[in-house]
């Protein structure tokens, strides 16, 4: 699997169904927002942050694995919804609270429609709440690296309750797309292609040529598809199994991969509580060798979360007290794209 492909990396780990957020009983404006804080400890080489945090690692002494690294983060998502008057259908702005229990932070903007023994139709457009600082070249040692935004923005198509069953189909496909892409530039025409940089034999990172660094060029496509099953096992309690497949196909051959993703969350829901838990494998295989490693990228991935809210604390109607935790490793052939991330966070939920 990629890196953290921003902070909110973890929504991988925590899943919900349209069982908790269904669409509006009642006609007229609806949504949530949760509000709060967090603390993240991670390791990454290609990060560097985004516009409400800022990641300190800057300067980096090798090409090896990163150093774990410790920052604050501000916890803030919401959405947003209009039920018109026939009671089937919903036009919506923002995080979807199933994408929020995935701590998700794509914005969406889309309409859902209920056809009965079809199931529930959507469609939406996808973009980056919050565009992800990462390197214009996370290649540079010994001085510190320039920081440029990479966004995504695209489409969602999203079947649920297909055919009146209790499977899932979600298909999401986005362009990604860099101010700067300068991946690998430090390496190129700076010694002999092919031969090991000084100080990196640990590594084994090598010079490369111009056209070997096309290679690592990162923009392009990301489409995924997620197959779910909601089992509603008794009153409050749900076990949804997963499987997502997700084709990166980006301009350099080395950067282009399949990902393989399985998941299982359980989910408890009551009058005071609503838990969702998760635990995630992955795999990844990637098309070409990385010039610099002369390795393939190919990488496993694994990790679990928690994400719960009490609801009406203090008797206050509406309100939520909201605690998430979640871990996630991913273990790289190359050592240079190592990532672990550990984070938590405490925030309000209202929902009107």
């Amino acid at each position: 699997m990629k890196i953290i492909k921003s902070i909110v990396i973890a929504s991988l780990l925590v899943s919900s169904t349209m069982a908790i957020e269904p669409i509006a009983k009642e006609a007229g404006w609806s949504g949530f927002i949760v509000v709060g804080a967090g603390h993240l400890v991670y390791k990454n080489n290609e990060i560097a942050g985004n516009r409400l945090v800022d990641v300190e690692d800057k300067t980096i002494d090798d090409l090896g694995s990163a150093s774990s690294q410790t920052t604050a983060i501000p916890v803030l998502t919401g959405t947003v919804r209009y039920t018109l008057e026939n009671k089937k259908t919903e036009i919506f702005l923002g995080n979807s609270l199933e994408d929020f229990l995935r701590m998700d932070a794509t914005l969406a903007l889309g309409v859902r429609h209920d056809f009965e023994n079809i199931g529930v139709l959507g469609i939406r457009l996808l973009a980056s709440a919050t565009p992800t600082d990462v390197w214009e070249d996370p290649f540079v040692t010994g001085t510190d690296r320039t920081s440029t935004e990479r966004s995504s923005a695209g489409f969602g198509l999203k079947w649920e309750r297909i055919m009146d069953s209790n499977f899932e189909l979600d298909i999401r496909a986005r362009n990604v797309e860099f101010d700067k892409d300068l991946n690998g530039q430090a390496l190129v025409n700076t010694g002999l292609a092919g031969t090991i940089v000084p100080g990196e034999e640990n590594s084994g990172a090598r010079y490369i040529t111009q056209a070997q660094q096309k290679l690592l060029e990162r923009e392009g496509s990301l489409v995924s598809a997620e197959v779910l099953y909601t089992w509603k096992m008794k009153k409050s309690h749900i076990l949804i199994p997963s499987f997502k497949y997700l084709v990166n196909d980006r301009d350099g051959d080395a950067r282009d991969s399949a990902e393989n993703e399985v998941k299982i969350t359980y989910i408890f829901a009551d009058a005071k509580w609503l838990v969702a838990t998760s635990v995630y494998a992955g795999f990844s295989k990637y098309d070409e060798k990385n010039p610099i490693y002369n390795e393939y990228q190919d990488s496993k991935t694994y990790g679990g979360g928690i994400n719960m809210t009490y609801k009406k604390p203090f008797g206050l109607e509406n309100w939520g007290i909201n605690a998430s935790v979640a871990a996630i490793n991913s273990d790289s052939d190359i050592g240079f794209y190592d990532t672990s991330l550990f984070i938590t966070s405490l925030g309000l939920l209202y929902k009107f």
